[in-house]
């Protein structure tokens, strides 16, 4: 498994939009990861179990956009890590300062799933894209 270190930022982010931050650990444990594009200011998260005290869904995607810049945030999963692109979720249309609902679908235990985060905008090739390889 690679997972790669939430920076301080990300994280009291992260923590202020759930009311808590979990650190990266094995399945089943709650971990919530961060792939930041855009110089740390927009980004995707996978959130791997149910935060109950914030109605946070597990297995879920969400895409967070912070720059005024015209450019939306596109996060994805891919179940398996078949190249295939399962779950999408966009801040399209809404301006910055923003992120989205959680998308969500029960995975099984340990499944090896890939998240990716984008800057994208209608017209223009995705920017900035990172991801990560984690497990729900």
């Amino acid at each position: 498994m690679r997972l790669k270190a939430i920076p301080a930022v990300t994280a009291i982010a992260a923590a202020t939009f759930l009311g808590a931050a979990a650190s990266p650990a094995q399945a089943g444990t709650g971990l919530l990861i961060a792939v930041q594009i855009n110089s740390f200011q927009d980004w995707g998260n996978f959130n791997q179990d149910p935060v109950e005290s914030t109605n946070t869904p597990g297995d879920a995607i969400r895409a967070c956009d912070w720059t005024a810049d015209g450019w939306a945030v596109t996060s994805y999963l891919d179940v398996g890590r078949n190249g295939t692109w399962d779950r999408t979720v966009s801040t399209s249309g809404v301006p910055s300062d923003f992120c989205t609902h959680w998308e969500t679908g029960n995975l099984a235990e340990g499944t090896k799933v890939t998240i990716k985060a984008c800057n994208t905008k209608a017209g223009y090739a995705p920017k900035n894209c990172k991801e990560e390889d984690t497990v729900a």
